[in-house]
């Protein structure tokens, strides 16, 4: 990019917020660019906002209003815009620009103290789920939040960071909508105030949180995420005590695709520091997601993340040219890159894999009732592995079939995998402002 370009862009910055005349026309045609590969340029491509005259917003009462102006009901609003996002804005925040907390949402009924006693395994027992009205005070509670914190995004949006443009605290959710850009912001700490206690989760219980940084749901399509970052933030689930012996969990995943959406492609943005970071499809019942779910990611970098990247169901997936390299120990230790799930079909090409002492490449991959996995030319600290074959030898019992039915129908270069390690920490991630 040039400096003339980052000139302008500055100086698009300083602009009233919500302004309605262009910013640049080199802004324009910045945003507007057609996702460069991948599942998201199949069926007629992802144009976003297109030509839209750019609006910059700097609160999430402007981001709200620039997106239709009643958020419930956003995701209705089909009319292309391009909007700017500006400096940080706070998703809890009230209209006018108070950050909001646990006692801004919650339910007259709602005590957590109250509740972690009321649901202590010891005394209600691990073989049901929470009930009665204090469960019931949560739920209102979680709704309220929900409500405020999950900006709804229509269809036929783009929008785009400044340099430094964070959204914090809250979800961008994109359901039923199609043809959505989302470019060079940081999203963060997507913290739910009041995660649930299951003690049927798992052998030993599980807290669990509502939402994700970018949830896209319900049949949506054609979406690209380019140049993004995606993390905890500054408080990750271990910086409070656990409760119950279990990570007291307030975050749940980083981008979750599901329920019938389709077409969409993550490319060069930084994923970090978080437990879930992706699940594509979000149940074995759903046999309807068969022909649906088709995803690429691509030049991303996976950094001290733990599971999920992805755990695929139905899916035609595409993963290739990322970066991970994930850490033994501490909160987000590593537990597997691929999951391979039910009828699933992942394929993984020159991927590479930085992992220290202590993590077996044969927890790469991982079977979540699936069938089959391919991958291609991946490296494991700098040598050549096949990771099906590494999976399947220490799991005879349930292996995997090496290869996938399908092709990608789009045209991609592969990247070297050996120059990957080197080159994405300084690619992924919010760093579009840079010359050419």
């Amino acid at each position: 990019m040039s400096r003339t370009l980052i000139a302008l862009l500055a100086t698009a910055a300083a602009l009233p917020a919500a302004a309605e005349a262009p910013v640049s026309d080199a802004l324009k045609a910045l945003a507007a660019m057609p996702a460069p590969l991948g599942w998201a340029t199949e069926e007629g491509g992802t144009t976003g906002g297109g030509t839209a005259a750019p609006v910059v917003v700097t609160s999430r009462a402007e981001l709200v209003a620039a997106l239709g102006g009643q958020n419930l009901e956003n995701a209705a609003n089909a009319d292309p815009a391009v909007i700017v996002i500006a400096g940080r804005i706070d998703l809890t925040a009230d209209d006018a620009g108070r950050p909001q907390g646990a006692a801004d949402f919650a339910d007259t009924d709602y005590d957590e103290a109250a509740y972690i006693a009321t649901y202590d395994p010891e005394s209600y027992g691990r073989d049901r789920e929470p009930e009665g009205p204090l469960e019931e005070a949560r739920e209102r509670s979680e709704q309220a939040q929900k409500a405020h914190g999950m900006i709804r995004v229509g269809s036929n949006k783009t929008l785009i960071g400044l340099p430094g443009a964070t959204l914090a605290g809250g979800t961008l959710l994109l359901k039923g909508v199609e043809n959505v850009i989302i470019r060079n912001i940081a999203f963060e700490d997507s913290w739910d105030f009041f995660p649930q206690w299951d003690a049927t989760d798992g052998s030993q219980g599980n807290w669990n949180a509502e939402y994700d940084l970018i949830a896209i749901e319900d049949g949506t399509t054609h979406v690209w995420i380019d140049h993004a970052a995606f993390s905890d933030g500054a408080r990750p689930d271990d910086a409070i005590p656990p409760v119950f012996g279990r990570v007291h969990q307030h975050h749940d995943g980083l981008i979750d695709i599901k329920n019938g959406a389709s077409y969409v492609t993550i490319t060069a943005s930084h994923f970090f520091d978080h437990d879930k970071t992706h699940i594509i499809g979000s149940s074995d019942s759903r046999t309807e997601d068969l022909g649906r779910l088709k995803v690429t990611l691509a030049g991303n970098w996976y950094d001290n993340v733990r599971q999920r990247l992805p755990r695929v169901r139905f899916g035609e997936v595409h993963v290739f040219g990322n970066l991970f390299t994930p850490s033994a120990e501490g909160p987000y230790a590593f537990d597997y890159a691929l999951g391979a799930g039910k009828q699933s079909r992942l394929l993984s090409e020159a991927n590479a894999f930085v992992l220290p002492e202590g993590i077996d490449p044969a927890q790469i991959v991982k079977s979540y009732k699936g069938e089959m996995i391919e991958d291609r030319g991946s490296l494991v600290n700098g040598a050549p592995a096949d990771l099906v074959a590494l999976y399947n030898a220490a799991n005879p019992e349930k292996p995997l079939r090496a290869t996938v039915d399908w092709d990608p129908p789009y045209a991609y270069e592969l990247p070297d995998p050996a120059e990957l390690a080197g080159r994405l920490p300084g690619e992924a991630g919010p760093t579009l402002l840079g010359d050419d």
